[in-house]
């Protein structure tokens, strides 16, 4: 659970970010523009016995940016 908790501490921060950084280049007049684009829909197929940190690394980071997130757990019967 500590983990799921330090992942959206990290999102949280992340998302101060998203609007994009214009960073110096080395060439002369040119600058480097990061910016973020949603994917949409992000889908996880997961162990239906993994632990809530899977969950939580990719959940916290997909609401941040604005996508949908889907997870699927498997069934444990084979």
């Amino acid at each position: 659970m500590q983990e799921y908790v330090d992942v959206c501490d990290f999102a949280c921060g992340l998302s101060r970010t998203l609007k994009g950084q214009v960073l110096p280049s080395e060439r002369p007049g040119h600058v480097l523009l990061e910016n973020w684009n949603p994917l949409g829909i992000v889908g996880v197929i997961s162990a239906f016995n993994f632990p809530v940190a899977v969950y939580g690394w990719n959940s916290a980071i997909a609401m941040v940016c604005d996508n949908l997130f889907v997870i699927i757990f498997s069934s444990p019967e084979r």
